[in-house]
């Protein structure tokens, strides 16, 4: 398959999968804790179809309890509450079973402007007092509304006092995830809503979106783990040799394993940071680990190479070692998730004090991550492809590379990224609103829900308009990062 459209693909997977991962968490706390949610959608509007409707509810003034079938087809129930309706319904197994709704629809008439002289079709009159009155003011127009293709056996005259329609299940135009619309999400007055449950409940279903992309982390980096091994952090691995370095020119190559650095056992990488450095410009003599082989090598750390790359050229980490346990790549895989969590906190704070660069804090778009995400997917394809061996004979066998799970990482590193920065607390984010939830814990008095409403929707907006922001300087300036070789 051509590696452009695969990456395509796997990208539009990928990004709806965490997306949808997020908006799932919502929905489930919601059902669990008994919070309605009106409409949870696969894929962001225009809306394509219905695929399916749970069965609702509803309450009569009267005190009737109706069951709305799954086919009964209206969204917008609070046009119709609080309203004397004309209702007709079934009963099966000692239940009423609604099959229509009837009202009337009155609007204001207009003048009548289509006439040439503005004296025809003219209805007026003079009252009492001599001033002119135009009757076609006060005409109004009535239409007779129903819903439900069969009336039922039953017919009701009374009121809807309340709406519980159940859950919309809808497919949506644009496949980049899905949404969940919970009941009077911003109106504490609507009863099964969002909004008037308990702030511990809206806690719950608030921190349950960036929850589930945690988890999905965890299990992600624990099939890494398991796949490529977990980390012995007793032992240094070299991860990667810059071209044209001192590492390179002394013959140190990717995934040797450092035993000593000028005869001292090395048992972290710290520990041999330190011995490059307190050598600078001098030569330092390492014991290597190359498969079944133990190698020596003299390298010169060069005190005029720039800090970005390093003294010596090389990247190292904790060797891998394959691990056939699953609790114990769960265990890694939830470490590995904690550590990326961490640095996404402290990145503010590293930025503001200048200890990370522009480049390297940079927020990248939909179309930078598309970017990463073709060079994981090229290189994880190439590593499992086989090399040609070096002999001259046609017939010489190939030899396997060691394959590379790039694609894995960055689909880790994206649902942690998403979980992390909706908990920031910046308003119209669930960290933000979770922020206007936690006084009402303490002061047991609840945040005005206008100004709530407010804050949020200009949050909204500035978020709206840095994503932009970002999105465009993905094309105008776009960013270079590179995978590790």
């Amino acid at each position: 398959m051509n590696i452009t459209l695969l990456s395509g693909l796997i990208f539009v997977a990928v990004f709806a999968g965490v997306v949808f991962i997020h908006e799932f968490g919502h929905f489930i706390v919601s059902k669990l804790l008994k919070v309605e949610v009106e409409e949870f959608g696969f894929g962001f509007p225009p809306r394509m179809l219905t695929l399916w409707r749970q069965k609702g509810y509803l309450l009569l003034k009267s005190g009737q309890r109706l069951e709305i079938p799954r086919s009964f087809g209206l969204s917008g129930w609070s046009a119709v509450l609080d309203h004397e309706l004309k209702i007709t319904a079934d009963r099966e197994d000692n239940k009423l079973i609604l099959r229509t709704l009837e009202w009337t629809e009155t609007t204001p008439g207009k003048k009548n402007t289509n006439s040439a002289d503005p004296l025809k079709n003219v209805d007026i009159s003079i009252d009492p007092s001599g001033h002119v009155i135009d009757k076609s003011l006060d005409k109004t127009a009535e239409r007779k509304v129903t819903i439900g293709s069969q009336a039922g056996a039953i017919e009701l005259k009374d009121v809807i006092a309340e709406a519980h329609p159940g859950t919309e299940f809808t497919l949506n135009w644009l496949p980049l995830g899905g949404f969940v619309r919970p009941k009077g999400e911003n109106d504490p007055t609507v009863p099964g809503g969002l909004a008037a449950s308990s702030p511990w409940t809206r806690l719950a279903v608030l921190f349950a979106g960036p929850t589930m992309n945690l988890l999905l982390g965890v299990i992600v980096f624990s099939f890494l783990f398991f796949q490529m091994g977990v980390p012995d952090y007793t032992k240094v691995q070299i991860q990667d040799v810059l071209a044209g370095s001192p590492a390179q020119q002394a013959g140190i190559q990717v995934n040797d394993v450092v035993l000593t650095a000028n005869g001292i056992a090395i048992t972290d990488a710290t520990q041999l940071h330190d011995i490059i450095y307190a050598n600078l410009d001098k030569p330092v003599l390492l014991t290597l680990k190359r498969g079944n082989q133990t190698v020596s090598v003299t390298v010169t750390p060069l005190s005029s190479r720039p800090q970005s790359q390093g003294a010596v050229g090389i990247s190292m980490g904790p060797m891998m070692v394959q691990s056939g346990s699953v609790i114990e790549s769960l265990q890694f895989g939830t470490l590995a998730v904690y550590e990326q969590t961490r640095a996404l906190i402290l990145l503010p704070s590293q930025m503001l004090r200048g200890q990370v660069s522009s480049q390297d804090s940079r927020f990248i778009g939909l179309k930078g991550i598309y970017d990463l995400f073709g060079q994981a997917v090229s290189r994880d394809v190439q590593s499992r492809e086989p090399t040609a061996s070096t002999s001259s004979s046609p017939a010489a066998p190939t030899s396997p590379q060691t394959p590379t799970y790039f694609t894995i990482q960055l689909i880790g590193i994206l649902t942690i990224s998403l979980g992390v920065l909706n908990l920031f607390p910046f308003p119209a984010l669930d960290g933000g609103r979770i922020l206007f939830v936690l006084p009402e814990l303490i002061i047991r008095k609840r945040i005005p829900t206008a100004w709530e409403n407010s804050i949020n929707a200009i949050g909204m907006a500035i978020l709206l308009l840095f994503m932009l922001y970002v999105n465009v300087m993905d094309f105008v300036n776009p960013a270079v990062i590179n995978l590790p070789k």
